[in-house]
């Protein structure tokens, strides 16, 4: 394993969610406010202190959405069902991402949510909408969590040096579905031959893939 890992993209060593692609871009995206997707008033608002250290990475389970229609109907009906069936405040998450490639605002900055037992006064919880045990999410879907992710870091709502953990790393669940989870060991991602550049890590695929290795053996 030494000799061969400057020839990766990138070597993890991380219990997390890797988030690949390009680098974030600087500011702030755009998010889709509670009131553009008509969202109901919370029974109540609990804030917590920011910023946080965690953010965890869910997949609401829903069919996807692909159009802005879709994703503020899904919402609406997420929104319903926790606060009426789970007995919620409010929507459970901080943060959703739809496949129509936006990102909606869920209890939102520094206001704790219902996500994850024992985590939620101390994490951001970012939902995809839709079910990724066995589809992976768009490359819009990457792009906004990296971006939302460095708005975090930059709003001063999320730690510099926060951990990215998969909801099933913390709680028993299948989410954030297989294909939005990656294990690692110790908490760091480690650059190899990094972004835009070729490895040598897979013959016939290096010009036009990551190669993403774990520190260690798996067998």
């Amino acid at each position: 394993m030494q000799r061969f890992q400057n020839s990766f993209m990138l070597i993890i060593g991380v219990v997390g969610v890797f988030v690949a692609g390009n680098e974030p871009e600087s500011g702030c995206p755009p998010i889709v406010s509670r009131a553009d997707w008509r969202a109901r008033p919370p029974k109540a608002i609990t804030h917590m202190p920011f910023p946080v250290d965690k953010a965890i990475i869910i997949h609401t389970s829903d069919p996807k959405c692909s159009t802005p229609e879709e994703c503020t109907r899904r919402l609406r009906g997420i929104q319903q069902y926790h606060m009426t069936k789970r007995n919620f405040t409010d929507i459970s998450y901080s943060f959703l991402i739809g496949g129509d490639g936006r990102i909606y605002e869920g209890v939102g900055w520094h206001k704790t949510g219902s996500h994850t037992r024992g985590y939620n006064s101390n994490s951001l919880g970012i939902a995809f909408i839709g079910n990724f045990e066995d589809v992976h999410p768009s490359d819009a879907m990457m792009t906004d969590l990296r971006n939302l992710l460095a708005c975090a870091v930059q709003q001063g709502e999320l730690k510099t040096d926060y951990k990215l953990l998969g909801q099933k790393q913390v709680i028993a669940t299948i989410s954030p579905g297989k294909k939005l989870f990656l294990i690692g060991g110790d908490g760091r991602i480690y650059e190899g031959v990094g972004w835009h550049k070729t490895g040598a890590h897979t013959r016939g695929y290096n010009s036009n893939s990551l190669g993403i290795a774990f520190i260690g053996n798996f067998e």
